[in-house]
């Protein structure tokens, strides 16, 4: 597939696949609901009380990993679609995803952290300002690894064949280090594009409906949707990218 054929697939089809979109969301909400119910997002504002009880909080951390990761592998499933080039909706498949999701999460801290080490080991070996360079040179290319390891996983599963930096870079050169690079940067361009568009829009309406606490919920919802939507297409473009690999 060309650039052109991969955006048009990928801006459509999260909204050929409401069901899935839905799907997400709920996914989302449910771990924002757990964190609230728990008091855990109180990690996040720095007001945790350890009197509305540890076991509790405990209990919540367990629950939004697994739905994290779920989501995580839910996004596998997207790619692993696009790969196939099949226009279907993913499933929720507990097991398998939450798998995957764990898998996922493995591959991306491997893939971030080896730049940093060497930069730091070169840092003090050479020099700090070259230690950066390299560093910040060597992110950028795992970065774009990672792309084809979160692929290569999506496709068969296997937490070894993802964590094959020199298969993934290798996928790289397959598809052609300009079409990957070219892809990735447009598919970033026209999705915060449409973003913008949409979100001109509805701030049009809002502007003209001029409800306080109604335009404080449909933004709310709105920005929820979008985050969706963006995470969708971009697991869309990825599979369908990687599905040109030789």
């Amino acid at each position: 597939m060309n650039l052109s054929e991969i955006i048009k697939d990928a801006v459509t089809y999260p909204t050929k696949n409401i069901s899935a979109l839905l799907v997400y969301l709920i996914l989302g909400f449910l771990t924002g609901l757990v964190l609230v119910l728990t008091g855990m997002g109180g990690f996040v504002t720095g007001s945790f009380n350890f009197g509305a009880g540890v076991i509790v909080g405990i209990i919540g951390i367990i629950v939004v990993i697994c739905l994290c990761l779920l989501m995580s592998g839910f996004s596998l499933d997207v790619i692993k679609l696009g790969i196939n080039r099949s226009d279907d909706a993913p499933k929720i498949d507990f097991a398998n995803q939450i798998s995957n999701g764990f898998k996922y999460f493995i591959i991306s801290v491997v893939y971030l952290i080896i730049p940093i080490i060497i930069a730091v080991i070169l840092g003090r070996i050479i020099s700090p300002w070259l230690g950066i360079l390299i560093g910040f040179v060597l992110t950028i290319i795992f970065a774009f690894a990672l792309v084809m390891a979160e692929c290569r996983l999506a496709e068969t599963g296997d937490l070894g064949y993802a964590l094959n930096i020199s298969g993934a870079i290798s996928d790289i050169g397959e598809i052609g280090v300009g079409t990957v690079i070219l892809t990735v940067i447009v598919s970033l361009i026209v999705g915060a594009v449409v973003v913008f568009i949409i979100s001109f829009i509805v701030a049009l309406i809002l502007g003209i409906i001029n409800i306080e606490s109604l335009t404080s919920t449909i933004t709310t919802i709105y920005s929820t949707v979008m985050d969706a939507w963006f995470l969708f297409y971009l697991n869309r473009v990825m599979g369908l990218l990687y599905s040109n690999k030789s």
